[in-house]
């Protein structure tokens, strides 16, 4: 217990049960209280630390200490332990007081099995707490054996992240935190000591990652009769839940089914993400909640579950709702916009805010594949997205919670999982989902300068390269390649992105060494032996790519691997005309796409695939969606709310606007403004908020060419045109020109 002391001092985990209970619809949560005294001389500066590894609501005296969400955050709790720390100074008083807590299941304790099996973890237990309660800096209250605790009095009967909650409003009563509340019934909480479940406690606020909040409040925009009962519309997707005030007789069942899409008879459809593969034969609580009435006013909304969802099924009630009685909220980590983008063309537009409103609700203290199905923080999807992340968000600190998990899972070999945090989940996925540990580091160094998370994980870099160039040699088939295509994912080799992903390790191993003072001039030597073998492999006697699809072409492309560039800019054109114009990237080849065919002289290919392609952001636009897509051609299949494919976003700022930092002068130091005019987007007008300040772009097509306005602020060196440009607002006329033909047929 030694090393926990000076953090917790002797405080324990609290439980109801010395054991994980087995899977059942009614397993309530603990409640736990304390009554403490203090005198006036008592009073002071009061701070609040608190860990839960499955979540946990606290309260002081009947009142919330926070109107942050789901605390403390995910991780693999048998490595990393995030906690929470509170002022509730204004939440103390001189007499008695109480503390009252409920602790959740989170992933901590998922009783059922899933197709992740978080149920057979190491670490799994009970629902369970551990807080510590100092005033002006000596110990007031820790969670021990003096904590009462009773699942009898909770009216939350059942609760799981990925599934649901049910509440028994015929036992709600806030009473239980108050001081004349009669606990004689309830009994000694049952304790543990922290070393049990083995991670490290640290700190969430050190990370600045901001909490999980109640960001949006949406009113729903139909409430229609159904067979079924009664279906609310919200009007867009989100993750979340729903709010309801209602009144139903005493011990009526009212159930809640949240679903992203509906049927033609206006029921819910899953697109087969609830299906057994997924959740087991016997589960059948997919994003469903529950109420049972207690006969008055009851007021509901889940505190330990959330889902994804646009509509919301109500059965059970006799009465249609009033609008005004429902809401729901758009819940995530709350990191704040620091840009925006606008254009002539409503396609641009969709993408653009599905594109934001899908990156939001997958912001869960960890960057989440989708809020429906899995809430699982898919590396793969991470990496793709990375640069437009940090384009539309504030959102270093969020990484920096993230990446000591990802970090910490690296295992001793050098291996990581797909997804983190996991309990052990999750091998073999490769490089797709690994290099993560590579582009979120990469990508804040060039966006702010920042380089200690380069230079912090150089031995997790080296690690995972004697790992990968052991898999190598034993040719092994990693499960992801380009996942996700429109066709051509399995016409990409995944030897071809397994040897590509080693490069670009490679690549940004040897920044990190020249950024923390050390130049490495074997893995130099190396990275130069690597990329002649994968050039000998992957590129014929003209120069073009052996494998002859989008994805390849534009991979090599975005990552200088040539010897002369031209041969490839003609096949990949060539390769975009072949499909007619049509995307048959999946999720590696997306990333780099378009920006490849920008710098062949072709961003009009690049605009039209975006804005035209079928299935593509097209099918989901006129599809009437308002979040991104995990499929293509998803109408009935997948989430509907992925941020995978949103890395376009990045484009309209980099080649749209032309505003995009380098390498060689992180952080916006020095800018070469290199917007692409497409006529037919008519407008685009956007801003950056970068470290050195806001740059703002524009231009708008009129008289036969182009008007481009930019703003620069102080400390950013810009060019356009081969003109230092000075502080403050500029404004040029570009003349139209003819995009030339740069396939080889051309």
């Amino acid at each position: 217990m030694e090393a926990y002391d000076p953090v917790f001092g002797s405080a324990r985990y609290i439980k109801a049960t010395a054991h994980a209970p087995a899977f059942s619809l009614h397993d309530p949560l603990p409640l736990f209280r304390r009554t403490f005294t203090l005198s006036e001389n008592e009073l002071g500066q009061a701070k609040l630390l608190i860990q839960s590894p499955g979540f946990a609501r606290v309260y002081l005296n009947g009142k919330p200490i926070t109107e942050e969400l789901f605390i403390s955050p995910l991780s693999d709790y048998g490595k990393l332990l995030w906690y929470n720390a509170y002022d509730v100074t204004d939440l103390i008083h001189v007499g008695e007081n109480v503390i009252g807590a409920i602790a959740g299941n989170g992933y901590f304790n998922e009783s059922f099995d899933s197709a992740w099996h978080f149920a057979s973890a190491a670490w799994r237990d009970a629902p369970q707490l551990m807080l510590r309660l100092t005033i002006d800096g000596k110990e007031a209250v820790v969670s021990d054996e003096r904590f009462k605790v009773s699942r009898e009095h909770s009216h939350i009967i059942f609760s799981h992240l990925r599934s649901g909650e049910y509440v028994d409003m015929r036992k709600y009563d806030e009473a239980w935190l108050m001081p004349a509340y009669d606990d004689t019934a309830w009994r000694p909480a049952t304790v543990r000591d922290p070393a049990e479940i083995g991670g490290e406690l640290r700190l969430l606020a050190d990370t600045g990652c901001p909490p999980v909040r109640e960001t949006e409040r949406i009113a729903p925009v139909a409430i229609t009769k159904t067979r079924d009962g009664y279906l609310v519309d919200f009007g867009t997707t989100q993750a979340g839940y729903m709010e309801i005030t209602l009144s139903a007789p005493r011990g009526q069942e009212i159930t809640f089914r949240y679903c992203e899409e509906i049927d033609g008879e206006m029921r819910p459809k899953h697109n087969r993400m609830d299906r057994k593969h997924f959740y087991g034969e016997d589960f059948f609580a997919f994003q469903t909640n529950k109420l049972i009435a207690s006969g008055g006013v009851d007021t509901f909304k889940p505190l330990f579950s959330y889902h994804g969802f646009r509509y919301v099924l109500i059965e059970g009630l006799k009465d249609k709702p009033k609008e005004s009685d429902i809401c729901a909220y758009f819940i995530h980590n709350d990191v704040p916009r620091k840009a925006d983008f606008s254009s002539g063309n409503e396609i641009l537009n969709y993408i653009y805010r599905a594109g934001i409103r899908s990156t939001e609700s997958n912001l869960f203290w960890s960057f989440t594949d989708c809020p429906t199905r899995e809430k699982l923080g898919w590396m793969n999807d991470a990496q793709a997205t990375a640069e437009q992340a940090l384009i539309n968000f504030d959102i270093v600190g969020f990484y920096r919670k993230w990446f000591e998990d990802i970090k910490a899972d690296q295992g001793e070999e050098g291996e990581m999982h797909g997804v983190i945090p996991t309990w052990g989940w999750g091998l073999g996925w490769g490089p797709v989902c690994d290099l993560c540990l590579y582009e979120i580091p990469y990508r804040i160094y060039v966006y702010t300068g920042d380089a200690s998370m380069l230079t912090g994980a150089i031995p997790q870099f080296l690690k995972y390269i004697r790992f990968l160039d052991g898999k190598i040699a034993e040719d092994h088939d990693f499960e992801l390649g380009d996942w996700m295509g429109n066709g051509n994912s399995p016409r990409i080799p995944k030897a071809f992105v397994r040897g590509f992903y080693l490069l670009k390790a490679l690549r940004i191993t040897l920044l990190a060494h020249r950024l923390g003072g050390k130049p490495c001039d074997a893995l130099a030597r190396r990275y130069d032996g690597e990329r002649e073998r994968f050039l000998s492999r992957y590129l014929d006697a003209d120069g073009r790519c052996t494998v002859d699809e989008q994805t390849s072409c534009a991979m090599m492309i975005a990552f200088g691997l040539y010897h002369e560039k031209e041969p490839l800019l003609r096949q990949l054109v060539s390769a975009v005309l072949r499909e007619d114009i049509r995307l048959t990237c999946g999720m590696v080849g997306v990333q780099y796409l378009y920006d490849a065919l920008s710098e062949c002289g072709r961003p009009d290919l690049a605009y039209r695939l975006i804005t035209e392609s079928e299935p593509g952001y097209k099918t989901w636009y006129k599809h009437g969606a308002t979040t991104l897509w995990e499929c293509w051609d998803g109408e009935h299949n997948g989430s509907h709310n992925h941020h995978m494919f949103s890395n376009v976003l990045a484009w309209f700022f980099k080649s749209l606007l032309g505003i995009a930092p380098r390498e060689e002068t992180p952080a916006f130091a020095k800018i070469e403004l290199s917007p692409c005019f497409i006529k037919e987007a008519g407008f685009v007008s956007g801003y950056e908020d970068t470290v050195r300040g806001r740059i703002e772009a524009a231009w708008r097509y009129e008289g036969g060419g182009f008007t481009y306005t930019v703003t620069i602020p102080e400390g950013v060196c810009a060019r356009f045109d081969g003109k230092i440009l000075p502080i403050g607002t500029s404004t040029f006329f570009i003349k139209e020109k003819r995009y030339e033909d740069h396939s080889e047929n051309g």
